[in-house]
C-alpha cells in the first residue's frame, strides 16, 4: 500500500513539472513571437491609432491577439493533440480570423455574431461534443437539464461571454489579466479531479503570461508594448467558454454550473447592466460607449494601472465568494439567487456612482461659470 501511494505521488509530481514546464515554453513562445512579429506588424500597418475613445498616445501593434494563437498551434499542437483539441482550435481560428479583419476594418453585428456562432457550433459542440447538458438546481432544488435545447442553449450563452470579454478590453490588462486569473482558478479546481485537458489549459496559460509582459503597465513600462485586438480578446472569450463549461459539466465536474456564473461574474454584471442601461435609455444596446465599470474606474481618478488591478481584485472577490459558497455545499438555488441580489447592488452602486460624479462635474462646470463672469 505505502509503495503504491509513494508511485502515485510521484506520478502526480511528475506530471505537474511537465504542465510547469509547458506553462514555461508556451510563455517563452509566446514572448519571441511577440518581438519577432512586432516590425511586421508595424511595416503592414496592423495597429491601433490613438484618437475617438481610446487613450493611448501613439501608435500600439495590435499582435498580442495573434502571438497567442501562434503559441497554442505550436506548443498545444506538438504536445496536446487530440480531437478535443482539434475543436478548441478551430473554434480558437475563426474567432481570431473574424477579430484580425475586424482590427482592420469593421465588421458588422451580424457577421461578427455569425462567426462566433459557428466557432461554437462546430468547435465545441461538433467536434469536442462539449456543451451544457445541465444547468443544475438553479433556480429549485431539481436541477434543469437541458435535453434538446443543450446545443442552442450552449451557443447562446457562449456567444454573450465572448462578447462580454470582447467589451471588457478597455484597460491595459484587463481582459488578459482575467483569463489568466480565470484560468489559474479552474486549473488549481479542475485539475485535481482531471475535469479539464490540463495540457491545452497549461499552453493558454503560458501564452497569456508572455502577452501580459508586454502588456501590462509596470514602474519601468509606463505604457503597453503591444495590445490584444478583437482577434485576441474574441478567441481568449472562447477559451474561457470552453474550460468554464468542461470544469462544470459531466460526471467529474469539478464545480457546480451556478459557480461557473460566479467566476464570470464581474463581465456578466457588467456587460448585463450596460446593456440594461442603454436600452432604457432607447440606445442600441451594442453600441460603444465609455460607460464600462473600467471607466468608471478611470473617472474615479485612478491612472490606468491601478484601475487594472481595482478591475481584478474586484472580479477576484466575485470568484472568492462563488467558490466559497460551492467549497461549502451551499445548495445551487440560494447561491443563484445570491448572485441576483449581488448583481441588483452592483448596478445600484454603479448608477450611484456615475450620479455622483455627474454632479460633481457640473458643480464644476457651474464653479468655473461664476469665475468666468467676475
Amino acid at each position: 500500500m505505502a509503495r503504491h501511494s509513494t508511485a502515485t505521488g510521484q506520478s502526480v509530481l511528475s506530471n505537474l513539472v511537465s504542465l510547469f514546464l509547458l506553462v514555461v515554453v508556451s510563455a517563452l513562445f509566446c514572448a519571441t513571437i511577440i518581438v519577432l512579429s512586432r516590425p511586421l506588424f508595424i511595416r503592414f500597418d496592423h495597429i491601433d491609432h490613438p484618437g475617438g475613445r481610446k487613450r493611448h498616445l501613439s501608435g500600439t501593434p495590435l499582435s498580442g491577439g495573434i502571438a497567442i494563437i501562434t503559441t497554442v498551434w505550436v506548443v498545444g499542437g506538438l504536445s496536446a493533440w487530440s480531437f478535443e483539441f482539434a475543436g478548441f482550435i478551430f473554434g480558437m481560428s475563426i474567432l481570431a480570423i473574424l477579430g484580425l479583419i475586424d482590427d482592420r476594418r469593421h465588421v458588422p453585428a451580424v457577421i461578427r455574431l455569425g462567426g462566433q456562432t459557428l466557432a461554437v457550433a462546430i468547435g465545441m459542440c461538433a467536434l469536442a461534443a462539449l456543451k451544457l447538458e445541465t444547468l443544475g438546481s438553479l433556480f429549485t432544488p431539481h436541477a434543469l437539464d437541458l435535453g434538446g435545447w443543450s446545443v442552442a442553449f450552449t451557443v447562446f450563452a457562449s456567444v454573450g461571454i465572448i462578447n462580454a470579454i470582447n467589451m471588457i478590453d478597455g484597460v491595459d490588462g484587463i481582459a488578459g489579466g482575467f483569463s489568466l486569473l480565470l484560468l489559474v482558478v479552474i486549473f488549481l479546481v479542475a485539475a485535481p479531479a482531471s475535469a479539464v485537458d490540463c495540457r491545452i489549459l497549461s499552453v493558454v496559460i503560458g501564452g497569456l503570461i508572455g502577452f501580459l509582459f508586454f502588456n501590462l503597465r509596470a514602474p519601468w513600462r509606463k505604457k503597453a508594448r503591444i495590445f490584444l485586438g478583437d482577434a485576441g480578446s474574441l478567441m481568449l472569450g472562447y477559451a474561457l467558454v470552453w474550460f468554464v463549461v468542461d470544469a462544470s459539466q459531466g460526471v467529474r465536474r469539478a464545480i457546480a454550473p451556478v459557480t461557473a456564473v460566479w467566476l464570470m461574474g464581474l463581465p456578466l454584471c457588467d456587460t448585463t447592466y450596460l446593456m440594461l442601461s442603454r436600452a432604457l435609455r432607447g440606445r442600441n444596446p451594442m453600441a460603444a460607449d465609455r460607460s464600462h465599470y473600467h471607466h468608471l474606474l478611470l473617472r474615479l481618478g485612478l491612472s490606468p494601472g491601478k484601475a487594472c488591478m481595482a478591475w481584478l481584485a474586484s472580479a477576484a472577490m466575485f470568484m472568492l465568494f462563488g467558490l466559497t459558497l460551492d467549497y461549502c455545499d451551499v445548495p445551487e438555488y440560494i447561491a443563484t439567487y445570491t448572485f441576483m441580489a449581488v448583481f441588483v447592488l452592483f448596478c445600484l452602486v454603479v448608477m450611484r456612482a456615475w450620479q455622483w460624479l455627474l454632479v460633481g462635474r457640473r458643480a464644476k462646470m457651474l464653479r468655473r461659470s461664476k469665475h468666468a463672469r467676475r
